[in-house]
């Protein structure tokens, strides 16, 4: 990105080697190398998927778990199994939930 000017404007994997030595001469390298491994690649354009971190907003779920779960007991549910299997489950090993995360077709909320 813009961000990292000495090495914007380039495809990030054409820029390795490049941040390897950068790193390098700041002495900030612990360790450089390669291994063979599975990479996930975009179904549509068969291209190298990248992740970065990104700012984001959260739920602190966790935090409300309890409370989450004391309402799922004073709600009526149809069918009955929903209650007491499925949201259940969910609800008992929910995680902070992520509402920033953008795709291309929106927010999934």
């Amino acid at each position: 990105t813009e961000r990292i000017t000495h090495f914007s404007g380039r495809y990030v994997k054409d820029a390795d080697k490049d941040i390897i030595e950068a790193v390098k001469a700041k002495g900030r390298l612990v360790k450089s190398g390669s291994f063979t491994h599975n990479y996930p690649y975009c179904w549509r354009s068969d291209t190298p998927l990248i992740y970065r971190a990104v700012p984001s907003w959260f739920v602190r779920v966790e935090q409300l778990k309890e409370q989450l779960l004391k309402n799922l007991e004073d709600t009526k549910w149809v069918p009955h199994h929903v209650k007491t299997k499925r949201f259940h489950n969910w609800l008992a090993n929910a995680r902070d939930w992520a509402v920033s995360r953008s795709r291309f077709w929106g927010t999934p909320l």
